[in-house]
């Protein structure tokens, strides 16, 4: 009796000591100094959502998204601890609407009374755009200022198409529906030129103002400064572009003097993981990136993200659930993709609606079908240079027939209905067959058009005019009565909060969905969908079958699409 009776007070003492262990990692893993200064690295493009590949997470760093910096730079605005921030901006690939994001709780921060300050290597646009909003300004010596205006560009692939033997057969509804033009056109047409140019003078009239409010100079001398771009470190300087010139050595000399001595220093991403409310009331963030496909959500063919409507479907039905989330945000950063994978996201925004808020935060792009799962959300919130709209239908098929010709590959059928041939690859539609595509096409119109009227509040033919696959800012969208309110993630947490009716004192914690895959589900994964390779197989069924599938997979491809163009400047 006595040696169990030891062994329970070994046991209590063990299980006493690793809580007490536990209580204490906890701590330190939440402790912050004082006098600690926020950094802050940008590098290319920040991603929306953390890597939901968790072989991500070993292969390097831990990746910092969008909602790692707002969150970081809101709560760090009212931490004593927190006395500075360090921003250091790489080349920037990111549009204008995240960098709008970024750029204004770094404002936020500097109305706080805590000091800012931007290092840069080396300027573009975007870079500097994104630096300008820092108190002060540090640049390299002999490096760039290179900030010389903005400009939109397509590559256009008729030519090739036609020397490759390629025909598209492509349809649309909607006179601005312009995805499909850098397959049939060699340059651009007015309507695609008309929506494209106010889009452009939007965005360059908020870096504009930006720039002229960072840098307490007039918009007029701004844009002057601009038309003489780029600029050299010492001319940057001498334009008042920039405040300080120097190396990063004596960038991160002069934050330390800023800071009164004190190198404490933490980079956003761990702060916000360490001061993210204990809270039993949530708010459901559900991250809707990337093209919208069937089934789950993965990467797309080309490499980018592939937003699943089975994926996204049930992260909405994990939160009305959950009775701890009170009110959902729909973060989305979306081109669009199938129509009908759309209207499935779209539906459980309308039900979700009816238990709980829903409210959109629209980041770079929520345009077509990123627009269709927006339309039924009790609040629209997006960014003055988000791209929205394009409210239209696009469709269509590549022949191939040329192609294989020049390769020395036929192709035959048989099959069992004229219409049995409607996404064969080697032949154009035929007329009953692109009838039978247009009247497709103009449901799918009529039902875009209605789902804006119902969720917007406004007539079919008031839609209308505003739809016919155009393109609009988030600003002009929001005259237009597309959106109901400019900013960024943080407002939209905002108005989901007013509209649950949260007191403004209690704390939320925010719950990220999906949530990433742990290693064991990927693992899984992995070996659920290998294939085996069979070595009796022919060279042609394992080397060339595969490839020309695929090609004629991608010809056949006549899922309605929403994509648009690429902006960049």
């Amino acid at each position: 009796m006595k040696k169990v009776g030891k062994a329970v007070l070994w046991m209590v003492a063990i299980f006493a000591a690793l809580e007490i262990l536990g209580m204490i990692l906890t701590y330190s893993s939440r402790r912050i100094r004082p006098r600690t200064v926020l950094t802050l690295e940008v590098q290319g493009d920040l991603p929306e959502q953390p890597p939901q590949d968790p072989f991500e997470h070993l292969a390097g760093r831990p990746t910092t998204t969008v909602t790692d910096v707002v969150e970081a730079l809101e709560r760090a605005r009212t931490d004593a601890r927190i006395t500075g921030l360090r921003v250091d901006v790489g080349f920037s690939t990111m549009r204008m609407a995240k960098l709008q994001e970024i750029r204004e709780k770094v404002r936020e921060f500097n109305r706080s009374g805590k000091f800012s300050v931007a290092y840069l290597e080396f300027a573009s646009n975007g870079s500097y755009y994104l630096a300008s909003a820092c108190q002060t300004v540090m640049i390299l010596p002999k490096s760039e200022l290179h900030v010389h205006g903005l400009m939109a560009s397509s590559t256009f692939f008729k030519g090739a198409l036609d020397k490759l033997g390629v025909a598209p057969d492509l349809y649309h509804i909607g006179e601005y529906k312009n995805a499909t033009n850098v397959f049939t056109e060699k340059k651009f047409t007015p309507a695609h030129r008309e929506a494209t140019q106010p889009l452009l003078e939007d965005w360059y009239g908020e870096f504009v103002r930006g720039v002229a409010e960072g840098r307490r100079m007039k918009p007029e001398d701004v844009e002057s400064a601009i038309r003489k771009g780029p600029f050299s470190s010492q001319e940057a300087l001498a334009a008042g572009l920039v405040d300080r010139v120097g190396y990063e050595d004596e960038a991160r000399h002069f934050v330390k003097q800023k800071n009164h001595g004190s190198d404490n220093h933490l980079t956003a991403r761990e702060y916000a993981r360490r001061t993210e409310p204990r809270a039993r009331t949530k708010l459901a963030v559900i991250y809707a990136t990337g093209t919208i496909v069937p089934g789950r959500s993965g990467d797309d063919p080309f490499g980018g993200a592939a937003m699943g409507s089975e994926t996204v479907a049930e992260q909405f039905r994990n939160a009305r659930e959950d009775a701890a989330v009170k009110a959902v945000v729909l973060r989305v950063d979306s081109p669009g993709g199938s129509a009908f994978s759309s209207e499935v996201i779209r539906r459980e925004v309308e039900i979700t609606r009816r238990e709980k808020p829903v409210v959109v935060s629209m980041s770079d792009v929520a345009a077509s079908g990123g627009y269709w799962i927006a339309m039924s959300a009790s609040k629209i919130v997006a960014q003055p240079g988000t791209i929205t709209g394009s409210i239209g239908v696009l469709t269509g098929k590549f022949n191939l027939t040329g192609l294989y010709n020049k390769l020395g590959l036929t192709n035959d059928y048989v099959a069992t209905s004229d219409n049995a041939t409607l996404d064969y690859p080697f032949q154009n539609f035929t007329p009953a067959q692109r009838q039978s595509v247009e009247r497709s096409m103009r449901d799918i119109y009529q039902n875009f058009l209605q789902g804006v009227a119902d969720g917007r509040h406004m007539p079919v033919a008031a839609v209308d005019k505003i739809a016919q696959g155009r393109v609009w800012s988030g600003e002009r969208a929001r005259e237009l009565g597309l959106v109901d309110e400019l900013g960024g993630l943080d407002r939209a947490i905002d108005a989901a909060r007013g509209l649950a009716k949260i007191p403004k004192g209690q704390s939320v914690r925010l719950e990220l969905l999906p949530p990433p895959k742990s290693l064991l589900e990927r693992v899984l994964e992995i070996f659920g969908n290998a294939r085996v390779l069979s070595w009796n197989a022919s060279p042609r069924s394992w080397l060339a079958r595969p490839w020309l599938e695929r090609l004629e997979a991608l010809a056949r491809e006549r899922k309605q699409k929403f994509d648009d163009n690429d902006f960049s400047g």
